[in-house]
């Protein structure tokens, strides 16, 4: 009897063992669909691509993730200075900003509705930075693609200028997008992977005290078109 029961644990352990393996096959290949899914949406034009500089990029990304229909992706990485490939460790220095580049279905969310919501989760009457992080790397910017986003850009910080909402003006600059470079892997989905820790940093930057104080009442959307 006692062989016939190892036999049987000895049988569920190894079928586990294939279990595990098909479902890791297959979370892989569905992994890898998607992304080929994205890439020829990005390629045919149903998909676009926004960056935006909004202080930790941890947060950013976070927000992104938490929008409304239509964003298909959001990444953390460097952009605008001088150097390739740029590190943690050397991007400051090199005159890159934290950024979130932000892959979105434009007939589910417009360029100018995605522009709002950037506004709604950052502070961008800060020169100096962003909450507790200070330094050019962690000030806000918009970097447009061509001249209809960089309108729509000035018109959404017009807009939002001419309701009062902020103490102080916009400080934001628009930009034209510069190179992309993804951050390491470990600040990638951040807020999902050490929530503890982010929670903690997120309420003691001053962040959500500022944006409950800026926004609250305030949810209708300000850009129409």
């Amino acid at each position: 009897m006692m062989k016939y029961i190892l036999w049987a644990v000895a049988g569920l352990i190894v079928l586990g063992s294939v279990y595990t393996v098909i479902g890791g096959q297959t979370t892989k290949s569905n992994s890898e669909a998607t992304k080929a899914s994205t890439e020829t949406n990005l390629q045919n034009g149903s998909y676009k691509v926004a960056l935006f500089a909004g202080g930790c990029f941890w947060s950013l990304e976070s927000y992104f993730e938490k929008a409304p229909d239509g964003i298909i992706d959001a990444v953390s990485g460097y952009s605008g200075g001088k150097s390739d490939n740029p590190t943690y460790q050397n991007y400051a220095e090199e005159g890159h900003r934290e950024v979130v580049q932000v892959i979105y279905d434009p007939k589910k969310i417009s360029y100018g509705e995605l522009t709002e919501y950037y506004f709604r989760h950052i502070d961008p009457t800060d020169a100096g930075g962003s909450f507790f992080d200070r330094g050019e790397n962690y000030t806000s910017a918009i970097y447009y693609e061509n001249e209809d986003e960089k309108k729509v850009a000035e018109d959404v910080i017009t807009i939002i200028d001419a309701n009062d909402i902020l103490e102080k003006p916009i400080v934001t600059e628009v930009l034209p997008k510069a190179t992309f470079w993804p951050a390491e892997e470990y600040h990638q989905n951040y807020a999902k992977n050490n929530e503890l820790q982010y929670v903690s940093y997120r309420v003691g930057s001053g962040r959500d005290a500022f944006l409950q104080k800026t926004w609250q009442g305030k949810e209708n959307v300000l850009y129409k078109k």
